[in-house]
């Protein structure tokens, strides 16, 4: 597991290297003083989680976050933020947002979140040659149709199965699923936008949240940027 911090605040920077090996001396740390270090860096480092300063000099924190979300399996990112004022914009962007100054309990709140993200979890539904292991991490959402339940993968795969959506729907409930219509089921990770009756999605998937879901998915989502 390796964590990555990128502030051009050096003080800031060694603050929170100080509170990962608080939390776990055995985690690897690397630290970038801008978001263009860390961007050129990616392809060979590729951390598993990123605490990224948001007021940077260009790229900024926000920027590099949309690049590094266009990876096939991107990292894990948490703001760190002078203002939240961003905190609109990053739907499927940012797990947290961690307004400076950040004191330590705050900090393990938000790594320990990231690391269960980190964790592979995964759900099993029985096919014709036999059982499908999926990683919940890289589903987008899912659909019924008739007596079948298609899955959406990240990598643009899609699964085909025959089976209950509520079987599935019970699977995903302890993840970061929410509900948005009778026959749609998104991973809030990858929620981009959500508009008045719709979600966006990071891949440009545009899904319509029905009437009665409104409510339930609109404190699903804000329970889930507040990471409770």
């Amino acid at each position: 597991m390796l964590i990555a911090i990128c502030d051009d605040s050096k003080e800031d920077m060694d603050l929170l290297m100080g509170y990962v090996r608080r939390y776990d001396p055995g985690l690897a740390v690397r630290t970038y003083s801008s978001a263009r270090e860390l961007l050129a860096s990616y392809p060979t480092e590729k951390p598993d989680i990123v605490f990224m300063d948001i007021e940077m000099e260009p790229p900024n924190g926000f920027e590099a976050a949309q690049r590094l979300r266009a990876e096939q399996v991107g990292p894990i990112i948490v703001f760190t933020t002078q203002t939240l004022n961003y905190a609109v914009r990053g739907y499927g962007l940012a797990l947290r947002y961690l307004p400076k100054p950040i004191d330590y309990g705050t900090f393990s709140e938000a790594l320990e979140l990231a690391l269960r993200e980190r964790t592979p979890q995964r759900i099993s539904v029985s096919t014709e040659s036999g059982t499908e292991i999926m990683n919940v991490a890289e589903l987008l959402w899912f659909e019924v149709f008739g007596h079948n339940v298609c899955f959406h993968m990240a990598d643009k795969r899609e699964l085909q199965v025959r089976c209950t959506f509520s079987s599935v729907l019970e699977q995903v409930r302890p993840c970061d699923f929410a509900q948005i219509h009778k026959s749609y089921c998104v991973n809030l990770s990858f929620v981009e936008r959500a508009e008045q009756n719709s979600v966006v999605l990071t891949d440009g998937t545009t899904l319509p949240v029905g009437r009665s879901f409104v409510k339930s998915f609109r404190e699903r989502l804000g329970n889930f940027l507040r990471g409770r």
